[in-house]
């Protein structure tokens, strides 16, 4: 089950989301949202050659890519999925709103999609919480209405 470049790049970035929910480091996220941008750009077919040869792929991100192109995902990917609650992966589908806090709205106040996040915002849910101020709050529910 083949991939594409984008398809390979979009899995990795959704790893580098988990992993950060997950209590990753940021360096490790940078580095697989650098290698996404890498492979995502890389004009030719990733199965033909080292993608260890693109720049910011290293050898870890390497086996993840070539996991992919074999079986269309990769183990730790599918790890990282089970142990992430699925309302806050929805999360992730906001436009500006980053894992941790994808997360930390999932489990302090149990908002499971962007339309449970634009109810909690309007009914005053999110006032008071440290980094969802008033702009951040009008960011997110012009981010959800685009959605």
């Amino acid at each position: 089950m083949g991939r594409t470049n984008a398809e390979v790049a979009e899995l990795l970035l959704e790893y580098a989301d988990l992993f950060a929910m997950n209590g990753g480091d940021d360096i490790r996220v940078r580095s697989y949202r650098k290698a996404a941008e890498s492979i995502a750009a890389h004009p030719g077919d990733l199965a033909a050659i080292d993608v260890r040869t693109l720049p910011d792929v290293g050898e870890a991100i390497a086996k993840k890519v070539e996991e992919a192109l074999r079986r269309g995902t990769f183990r730790q990917l599918e790890d990282l999925r089970a142990r992430t609650p699925a309302g806050a992966r929805n999360l992730l589908a906001v436009p500006g709103l980053g894992p941790r806090r994808a997360l930390r709205l999932h489990t302090e106040l149990g908002v499971d999609s962007p339309r449970a996040l634009a109810a909690a915002i309007e009914q005053g849910r999110l006032n008071g919480m440290r980094g969802f101020g008033p702009r951040t709050r009008q960011s997110l529910l012009d981010a959800i209405a685009a959605l």
